[in-house]
């Protein structure tokens, strides 16, 4: 009776209990997250994944098994039924079977015509016999089932809608996890052909190859289907709080019914006292402290006094102070551009990005892109550029080093992101710099470029908070080219990249495509060494038209400062303009897609917009500028653009921005599928005799006057007079252009004509029309 008064006295809780049960409940949940975490996680894994790879084999089984069965319908075939033409066939469901002799193995024979791929396979089973079918993409792009039949003279070629096997897939229990089915040859990347419907996913992916072909499926688990092969850490914790239970009530048990002191809190205090002592001696009571040590202790006693921050705070008011420093001059037609350090500085990047921050957050986008291209300013104007968004509120993810088209990719993928801000000028010589903008998946030009300087001028901003994080996106956007693009063999090209922000992108990327590469100024340097990096000037292509004949080369691949402009050398050394790009390109393009527009400006061939009439497209001339071109494209869907001075927009299979490295692949594509040099593809193109651009320096204020003033007193006799873009006069047998340059203080001039003397004619016709106004414009 007496041991149950005291039990019923004793308290519920003591202080003394606090640190006893901190270090019981650290014992047994602590070994119960390392026991999970190092035990059990690791046997749910091994079991989820047995599971999964057991689910993933059954998968490629089941898939075997329409490979096996279309291969016995495929013996069935009866090898006498040849014909050069296409002939369908109740043997194989909805397939469609063409029989080509040796003689007639390449691409473009053929009804629906042969690929590359298709001629292929094609040679391969004559060579080494029956062959894995192959899933490729038909004359209409979309994947087909084919298989190659070899025969004593030749070849039969079996093909099938992809339908066909989606029926198959779509018998596969994909209620598990995710099933997702790839095509991958040997020693090449995997291509995905088929995902079933998406849905969480709880392990890691496993695959299985399929027998018979060149298909792996992969399986990645659904929460349910881990959950059913684990075992639940709710159990092993259950065990812990039990066990932790069981220690506090034992601890409570060893408490003083009377509320003292604790078992372990005497010993404690006792130790603790006896320590306290065991530290005080006589001579250090006696003896005074020395003055260095009354020093020292003054010293390690007083609070460190706070770094001065006089400078760090003059140059963080130095950006926050709305400036009238912003030259209008600098606002041009579609980008900004001016002298770093002078008209584009640290201040202007900080205001720019308070003002674009609040732009954005005003069209409701929540986060702006941002890049920067191999200039030795850009990283600062960066810096500031960021700092400026931040302060405003909206959110900034940093791309690095990388170069424009890169920007594009990423504004024209992002789901919650498709605005940025490219730090870069571009084509200009390295004393410049500035900036591209994207805003809403849009260029900022021409008047809401006035209204973002009327903004940084009033100082009128948002602020609040926010982040800023840093993403590679690289190597997606190479990925995104390396699936699009098809090259045959390895075709040899030599890349100048002008020492620019594509010096290392545009190697690494024509190496997975299979080129065999040669670089020439690949080495990022903001200073320029070997020569502007502009590519629109022949004298900035002499290097590379020598590496080319030199090398051998089958290409010579010139881009610009920021890889949005791409000027090409044949292998002979002849200069490819990207008027003529554009020809062949659009040539290939309308083959497919009849009817289209296609954009070009106002410095471009004439033979242009003949070629593309005559294949069915429709012509559509145009302001020169990226800006301006980007914004015709979207207003009429066009599935091509480009301008002379090397950008060159594509829609189809792509997303329509200005892009050097893709538009030079895409010539290799169309090389390599019709089996021709560059020289050769030049060679079927319309003959014209043309200049180059001709820069004519004038003074910045006086560029457009003069256009208008050339308009006004010009007299031309009998040719037809087109304003769209400065003054093109078109005459019967050719056409010369005078225009304000948007990016630099000149006066820019191309000529065209059927012949030398049309073409000597207009031009001394222009020059003294020119010299007329303002006798200081000679042209060179």
């Amino acid at each position: 009776m007496a041991v149950k008064a005291q039990t019923e006295n004793k308290p519920l809780w003591h202080s003394g209990l606090t640190l006893p049960a901190l270090l019981a409940a650290a014992v047994w949940l602590g070994g119960a997250h390392l026991l999970n975490t190092n035990v059990l996680q690791a046997y749910n894994q091994t079991s989820v994944r047995e599971a999964s790879q057991q689910t993933a084999n059954g998968y490629a089984e089941q898939l075997q098994g329409f490979f096996s069965q279309r291969q016995q319908q495929l013996a069935k075939l009866n090898p006498q039924q040849k014909s050069s033409t296409r002939m369908g066939t109740n043997v194989i469901p909805q397939g469609a079977v063409q029989y080509f002799t040796a003689a007639e193995l390449y691409a473009g024979v053929g009804n629906p015509p042969l690929n590359f791929a298709q001629v292929d396979l094609l040679k391969r089973s004559q060579q080494g016999g029956q062959q894995k079918p192959e899933f490729l993409r038909g004359s209409d792009n979309q994947w087909q089932l084919f298989s190659a039949q070899p025969e004593q003279d030749g070849a039969l070629l079996i093909a099938q809608p992809f339908g066909v096997f989606e029926r198959a897939l779509s018998e596969l229990d994909t209620a598990p996890g995710n099933v997702r089915v790839a095509q991958q040859f040997p020693d090449g990347p995997a291509s995905p052909l088929w995902n079933s419907p998406t849905q969480g996913s709880a392990g890691d992916s496993v695959s299985a190859p399929v027998a018979g072909s060149y298909l792996k499926v992969s399986f990645t688990p659904s929460a349910t289907f881990a959950g059913a092969h684990s075992i639940s850490p709710v159990w092993l914790f259950a065990l812990a709080l039990i066990g932790l239970g069981a220690t506090l009530f034992g601890l409570w048990k060893m408490l003083p019914a009377d509320g003292g002191a604790a078992p372990w809190e005497q010993a404690g205090r006792s130790k603790k006292k006896g320590a306290a002592q065991k530290g005080l001696r006589k001579e250090d009571l006696d003896a005074p402290k020395s003055a260095a040590e009354s020093a020292t202790t003054a010293v390690a006693s007083a609070p460190a006094p706070s770094a001065p921050k006089v400078e760090q705070a003059s140059a963080r008011d130095l950006m926050r102070t709305p400036s009238t420093e912003i030259p209008a001059h600098v606002f041009r037609a579609y980008d900004i551009r001016g002298i770093a350090g002078e008209e584009i500085n640290e201040p202007f990047a900080y205001q720019l990005g308070r003002a674009l921050g609040t732009i954005a957050l005003q069209a409701g986008q929540q986060l702006l892109l941002v890049g920067r291209d191999g200039r030795n300013s850009s990283e600062l104007l960066r810096d500031c550029l960021i700092e400026g968004i931040l302060e405003s509120g909206c959110n900034a993810v940093d791309l690095g080093l990388v170069p424009s088209p890169v920007l594009y990719f990423a504004c024209s993928k992002g789901k919650n992101a498709n605005s940025g801000v490219m730090v870069t000028a571009s084509h200009n010589p390295a004393e410049y710099n500035g900036f591209k903008i994207v805003m809403d998946g849009r260029s900022l030009a021409d008047d809401k470029l006035q209204d973002l300087r009327a903004l940084m001028l009033s100082g009128q901003f948002a602020s609040g908070e926010s982040s800023n994080s840093q993403q590679d996106i690289r190597d997606t956007y190479i990925d995104e080219i390396f699936n699009d693009v098809a090259l045959a063999g390895q075709p040899h090209v030599v890349i100048d990249a002008g020492n620019g922000a594509t010096s290392e992108l545009a190697p690494e990327l024509f190496e997975q495509l299979g080129c065999a590469v040669d670089t020439l100024y690949c080495e990022v340097d903001g200073n320029f060494p070997n020569h502007a990096p502009d590519p629109s000037r022949p004298e900035n292509l002499q290097d590379l038209i020598t590496a080319v004949k030199g090398e051998g080369a089958d290409l010579g691949i010139a881009l610009d400062g920021d890889g949005d402009r791409v000027t090409l050398v044949t292998s002979s050394g002849r200069i490819v303009w990207a008027d003529q790009l554009v020809m062949l390109l659009a040539r290939d393009i309308l083959a497919r897609n009849p009817g289209s527009d296609v954009v070009f400006d106002v410095k471009s061939s004439r033979a242009l917009a003949d070629l593309v009439t005559q294949y069915g497209g429709r012509p559509v001339m145009w302001k020169t500028g990226h800006a301006p071109m980007k914004a015709k494209m979207l207003e009429t869907g066009a599935l091509l653009g480009g301008e002379l001075s090397g950008h060159i927009f594509i829609k189809d299979r792509w997303y329509g921005f200005d892009d050097g490295i893709y538009a030079a692949a895409r010539i290799l594509e169309i090389m390599a599928l019709r089996e021709q040099t560059l020289d050769e593809l030049l060679d079927s193109l319309p003959k014209m005799v043309n200049t180059p651009e001709i820069l004519l320096p004038v003074a910045e204020a006086d560029k457009f006057a003069l256009i208008e003033r050339l308009r006004n007193e010009g007299t031309f006799g009998q040719a037809d007079l087109n304003t769209i873009d400065g003054l093109r006069i078109e005459f019967a047998d050719g056409w010369g252009l005078v225009r304000a340059s948007n990016t630099t203080a000149a006066l820019t001039l191309r000529f065209e004509a059927d012949d030398e003397a049309a073409l000597a004619r207009i031009r001394e016709l222009v020059g003294q029309q020119l010299q007329k106004i303002d006798p200081a414009l000679v042209l060179p």
